[in-house]
This record gives C-alpha cells, sequence and structure tokens, in this order.
C-alpha cells in the first residue's frame, strides 16, 4: 500500500486536452461562489455618498435637467427696514414742543383726578418725567428712551424703593438709608435685567424721600400705577402722536416742492 501511495502521488501528470480545459471552465463559471454576489467591505465615505443613477452631475440648470430632481428653493427676501425718521422730528422745536404737551398734559390729567376724587391726593407729575421728555423728545432714537426700558425700568424701580421702605420700619433704621438704598439697588436691578433706564432711578428717589408718595393708596403701591404706568403711557402716546404728525407732514411738503420743481421744468 505505501508503495502504490507513492507511486499515486509522485505519477505523472497526463497533458490536459482542450476538451478538459473547457468542462473546468464551465463547471468554474457555474459554481455557487462565482455566482455570489460581491460582499467586498465599502469605506464610509462610499457607504455615505449618495449614489446618482442619472449621472447628472455635469448637467447645469436648465430645461435639459431631469424633471424629477428639485431645485433648491429661493433664499428668503430680507425684511424691510423701518422708515426712519423725517429731520423735523430731530428739530428743537419738535423737542421743546412735545416735552410741553407730555408734561403739561400730566399736570391736567393730574388735576382732573383729583377733581373728581378718583384719587385723594395724586402724583402724576413728577419731576423724574423731566428727563423721560429729555430721552422721548431729544433723542428718539436713543436705546435707553425705548418703550420696554421705560415701562420695565419704572415698575421695577418703584417695586425695589416700596420693598426697602417698609424694610426700614420694620428695621428702624435711618431714612436717609432708604433713600440712599433704594434707587442704587433700582439701578442695579435694572442693570441685570438689561433694561437701565435713568427717569426710573430717579422716580424711586422721588418715592423713597417723599412722605406724600409713602401716603399714596394701598400702601403706597398706587405710585406704581400712578405715576408710573399711567404717566409712561402718555408720554409714548404724545410722542408717537407728534412724530406720525411730523413726518407726514414732512413727507406732504417734500411731494409738494417736487411738484413744484416739476412745473418750473416744464414751463
Amino acid at each position: 500500500r505505501r508503495i502504490l501511495s507513492t507511486r499515486t502521488i509522485c505519477k505523472p501528470h497526463a497533458p490536459t486536452s482542450v476538451r478538459t480545459l473547457a468542462r473546468g471552465i464551465t463547471t468554474r463559471e457555474a459554481s455557487p461562489r462565482a455566482m455570489a454576489p460581491n460582499t467586498t467591505r465599502l469605506s464610509a465615505t462610499e457607504k455615505t455618498a449618495p449614489t446618482n443613477p442619472l449621472n447628472t452631475a455635469h448637467l447645469t440648470k436648465g430645461p435639459d435637467v431631469e424633471a424629477g430632481v428639485p431645485e433648491p428653493a429661493p433664499p428668503p427676501a430680507p425684511k424691510a427696514a423701518p422708515k426712519p425718521n423725517s429731520p423735523w422730528v430731530m428739530h428743537w422745536g419738535a423737542a421743546a414742543t412735545g416735552s410741553f404737551l407730555g408734561l403739561g398734559g400730566l399736570f391736567v390729567i393730574e388735576n382732573w383726578l383729583r377733581t373728581v376724587h378718583a384719587l385723594p391726593d395724586p402724583m402724576l407729575a413728577v419731576g423724574s418725567f423731566a428727563a423721560v421728555a429729555t430721552l422721548m423728545y431729544a433723542a428718539p432714537a436713543a436705546p435707553l428712551g425705548k418703550p420696554w426700558p421705560m415701562f420695565y425700568g419704572h415698575f421695577l424701580s418703584i417695586l425695589i424703593s416700596i420693598a426697602v421702605y417698609y424694610m426700614g420700619e420694620a428695621v428702624g433704621w435711618s431714612s436717609d438709608l432708604t433713600i440712599a438704598l433704594s434707587p442704587s439697588l433700582a439701578i442695579g436691578l435694572m442693570v441685570q435685567q438689561g433694561v437701565p433706564h435713568p427717569p426710573a432711578a430717579a422716580c424711586s428717589f422721588i418715592f423713597a424721600s417723599s412722605l406724600r408718595a409713602h401716603a399714596q393708596p394701598l400702601g403706597g403701591a398706587m405710585y406704581i400705577l400712578v405715576p408710573g404706568v399711567i404717566g409712561c403711557a402718555y408720554m409714548l402716546l404724545v410722542q408717537y402722536s407728534l412724530h406720525t404728525g411730523l413726518n407726514l407732514a414732512y413727507e406732504y411738503n417734500q411731494k409738494r416742492r417736487k411738484a413744484m420743481e416739476k412745473d418750473v421744468a416744464m414751463h
């Protein structure tokens, strides 16, 4: 057996015929390994890359592009900038007129509230509103004179003043400490909230130093409404009305001037 095995292994191969080669090729093509799908591992870039069966990468936008390919959406239209105020708004006469209408109207409303006995001793025309008039009518574009800092700043400042006043009454410290501490805390709180408003700090000082303010209804809490909310709302109404009227008058004047220049040029 050992000899036969050795002979079988060492037996030289016979020459392969053409028919045998063709049979081997046919068998190899029909084998399951040859018919199996290609399972070559793809790289991360090839896995994530989108397929393009139409091969339209070389095409540009136009009628030749396939109808199924979506076009990118157009960018949104930019928002229109707010219309600036006319030069008449920044005139010294407009600042003086607005201040007179604002401060004078506060006195009128205060006297009316006292006449109809709505409040026993209303405080509406306080000194801090002179600073409000300066911001709103002399520098209407200043960020400190915007409506949100004005309303929120007054609310915070007066609320702090009321709290400090009652704390001082409970502890028994000096009134001078209350007067100095109230606007200081109000300024710090306004800065922390991002609404610094100088007239609001002045309104807080007035409440802390005025016995008349302490005697307002609801334990002084009425000072938040009068002069805080009502005073600011009235000053804002005067500013809006005045500036709207001045802008319309300026536009009318410009149109009239252009029409006159056109008539002169035609004649």
